[in-house]
């Protein structure tokens, strides 16, 4: 997507590097190439975009983040912005699994067709620098895509660069380390056993 590349090049990066700046631990983790599943913690709305501005921009068009459509839907300025320019999966939060629908089947379907995602796997917003615990929507769409890597980016400072509420940038320096990935396919466990030690791996300095 045209739109995307430009806007995330000449808009977001610019303004990120210059109003905060990223700090990153690891960039040896980043993907160049090929499709993986990021997970991070969420404390902000910043977060989706300092994590698409650690990437290239021949990467960025292919790379797609999991967002509420209550939220991103909720004018249709804000969702003109949301599919064209962030370019995001909406997920419905109310929607009940059914035998007809799965609440991440729009995140199957772009994976399906080579998209890497974004996912939060705590589910919503939480505090600043606090952790909340993982859904088990991430373990169902590792053992879906068992030879995905997943890599773990643990974001700090974006709560007090985008406060809750708040509309404009106060200049903290974010915080990004990026973890080594982490494949279904490589460990003998279950669901839940799988998103425990994505967790152990998210929190372990």
């Amino acid at each position: 997507m045209m739109l995307k590349s430009l806007f995330f090049t000449f808009i977001v990066k610019p303004l990120i590097i210059l109003i905060t700046g990223i700090s990153i631990k690891n960039p040896q983790n980043l993907p160049e190439n090929g499709q993986f599943i990021i997970i991070a913690n969420h404390n902000s709305h910043l977060d989706i975009m300092a994590i698409m501005s650690l990437f290239e921009s021949k990467m960025i068009k292919k790379i797609r983040p999991v967002a509420a459509s209550d939220y991103f839907f909720k004018n249709r300025i804000l969702k003109w912005i949301s599919l064209h320019l962030i370019d995001i999966i909406p997920l419905d939060r109310s929607m009940q699994r059914s035998k007809q629908t799965h609440p991440l089947q729009n995140v199957y379907d772009a994976l399906d067709k080579g998209d890497s995602v974004i996912i939060f796997p705590e589910g919503s917003r939480g505090d600043p620098e606090r952790l909340g615990q993982f859904k088990n929507g991430i373990g169902h769409l590792a053992k879906k895509y068992p030879n995905i890597g997943i890599i773990s980016i643990v974001l700090e400072e974006t709560g007090k660069c985008l406060p809750k509420n708040e509309a404009l940038l106060v200049p903290f320096i974010i915080k990004a380390e990026i973890k080594e990935p982490m494949k279904f396919g490589d460990h003998s466990l279950n669901i839940h056993e799988f998103v425990s030690k994505l967790e152990e791996n998210f929190t372990k300095g």
